[in-house]
């Protein structure tokens, strides 16, 4: 009972821990392992994928000043 309660109260790292573990299981139990290997694997090279797209991204717009903001003016308070 008390991992049925930490699976579906515990908070959002167990929970994806603990899910991520029946899958993995379930997956080597199955004869399947190598599919998940596979599958993992080609997660990874998307995530990098995307990761080094959008540090570019964010590299050219921080060379090209695109994110820097306007000057603000400063006005004094009077202290008359």
């Amino acid at each position: 009972m008390r991992a049925l309660l930490t699976l579906t109260c515990g908070g959002p790292g167990r929970v994806a821990i603990t899910a991520g573990a029946i899958v993995a299981i379930v997956f080597v139990l199955a004869g399947a392992g190598w599919d998940l290997a596979r599958a993992a694997w080609i997660t990874t090279l998307a995530l990098a994928g995307f990761t080094f797209a959008f540090a570019v991204l964010a590299m050219v717009g921080a060379a090209t000043g695109v994110s820097d903001e306007a000057p603000v003016t400063v006005k004094e308070g009077d202290r008359g």
